[in-house]
């Protein structure tokens, strides 16, 4: 009878005995239904209170980026075993009191004379640059960032590690990187303001010649700790960001290159292959017919540069190879644009840039505060929704993407088996298989709904004993 009083403090309580088993013994099963519970219960936890109790028998819930443990914890009863105090170099706090849940403003002072034209800073862009672009499907852009907008894109960087949003935590306790965040804009006011007035925008506009820009998503990346083997990009916005003239992807450092890992790596040409799947994550160069693109790019950008390809561009990153990066770092700001006249494209896939409510459907153009207009300008209206927490994700939003899930299980399917250390080659076929697969399990689904439906008027329930019948007569 005391449900709904006590209901936030028993939500606490199991997500931090979560937290505390994680730590103890992580496992994959466990990290699965900490996340999920998070996620679905993330509005009921946003400024309740936690009871004392709980505060300070609470475990240290800071993370690493592949949780490990502290060596050595004794196979004792849980009432008496300790919970380790888990760490990693940025020391994300993850726990949730310690999380933030709604807009952020680190109040980082923008460069001298940002506001006064209200548009991007200004940035030429060279009839070479734009011909590499075309021809390559790949351009490398020295020095788009002066010190002043380099400094404060690092601030507002290191305030967000030290300041971790919830829909962090996702990306963080994957151990990929030291700090993911997707779609950053809409919920940390300096990443907006570097959207709205640095010169990326203007650099965008001049490789394209575009003449309106507009932000379909975008992700903060600290220390790829695996790196990334050979793929394309195809989380790009609602957007047919593989088109010819529609999109561009784009990729700012913070740091430079270390001498021994950590360099972008594209195919020439490879933007104009019609080998690989638009599902396709991770690619075979291979099995997937890319050895017709021999010729290799590497770049070793500097802290400023700009890295701007094509999404269907094939390409690489290689992470140290002890999987930490010590003393170096490498903080990057990337996403997508959509060129001029973009329409909404969702083509009913799984976009994790697209779990807002918008309203709008295939076809529709692409103008809404969800996803901001950069150039010439922003517009002011968008940037008071924004400011007013109504550009971030919604119940409606994460309902989208969660029914799009098998729609988009080729794409899912290969990012897992790629994005995993040495795959079993019988894995590798398994995005190939994806369709059917999850078309068998819909069809399971279904019938196991439909068998388990009592017999209403309202229901039709298939009539099953010739089947019944024959599987008697089989074991018999």
């Amino acid at each position: 009878s005391n449900w709904r009083h006590s209901r936030p403090h028993v939500v606490k309580a199991w997500w931090l005995a979560q937290i505390s088993a994680m730590a103890v013994r992580p496992s994959a099963t466990m990290r699965c239904c900490s996340l999920l519970a998070a996620v679905s219960l993330a509005d009921g936890l946003r400024g309740l209170p936690i009871p004392a109790a709980l505060r300070s028998a609470a475990p240290v819930a800071s993370t690493s980026r592949s949780l490990r443990t502290v060596q050595n914890i004794r196979r004792t009863p849980h009432a008496c075993r300790a919970s380790p105090v888990i760490s990693m170099k940025w020391d994300v706090q993850l726990a949730p009191w310690q999380l933030e849940y709604g807009l952020q403003d680190p109040s980082i002072p923008l460069p001298t004379g940002a506001l006064e034209s209200g548009a991007p800073a200004p940035f030429e862009i060279t009839d070479e640059q734009r011909a590499r672009l075309i021809e390559d499907g790949v351009v490398h852009i020295p020095g788009l960032l002066n010190d002043e907008w380099l400094e404060y894109l690092r601030s507002a960087t290191d305030w967000q590690v030290q300041n971790p949003h919830f829909w962090s935590v996702a990306g963080v306790v994957s151990g990929l990187y030291d700090y993911i965040q997707r779609s950053i804009w809409s919920s940390n006011s300096a990443f907006a303001n570097f959207m709205y007035y640095s010169p990326l925008a203007s650099a965008l506009a001049g490789l394209s010649n575009a003449e309106e820009l507009r932000l379909a998503t975008d992700l903060l990346m600290v220390n790829p700790n695996k790196g990334f083997k050979w793929h394309q990009d195809n989380q790009n916005g609602p957007i047919d960001a593989f088109g010819d003239n529609k999109a561009l992807r784009w990729w700012v450092t913070m740091d430079d290159t270390p001498p021994d890992h950590g360099a972008p790596v594209y195919l020439k040409g490879s933007h104009r292959n019609t080998c690989v799947s638009p599902d396709a994550v991770f690619v075979d160069l291979e099995q997937d017919g890319l050895l017709q693109y021999p010729e290799l790019l590497e770049f070793r950008p500097k802290a400023g540069d700009l890295i701007v390809w094509h999404a269907r561009s094939i390409h690489k990153i290689d992470g140290p190879s002890s999987a930490d990066w010590g003393s170096s770092k490498r903080r990057v700001l990337g996403g997508t644009v959509a060129l001029n006249a973009a329409t909404y494209e969702s083509m009913g896939r799984a976009l994790f840039s697209d779990m807002g409510s918008h309203g709008l459907v295939d076809g529709d153009p692409l103008v809404h505060p969800l996803f901001p207009k950069i150039y010439p300008k922003p517009e002011p209206s968008e940037m008071a929704e924004r400011a007013a927490g109504r550009c971030t994700r919604t119940r409606e939003g994460m309902t989208r993407l969660a029914s799009r899930m098998f729609e988009s299980a080729g794409e899912m399917v290969s990012w897992c088996v790629r994005a995993a250390a040495n795959p079993h080659p019988l894995l590798l076929r398994a995005p190939h298989l994806a369709r059917d697969l999850s078309r068998r399990f819909r069809l399971f689904l279904s019938r196991l709904f439909l068998s388990s439906l009592p017999t209403f008027p309202c229901f039709h329930r298939p009539d099953t004993s010739c089947s019944r019948a024959r599987r008697a007569r089989h074991r018999a």
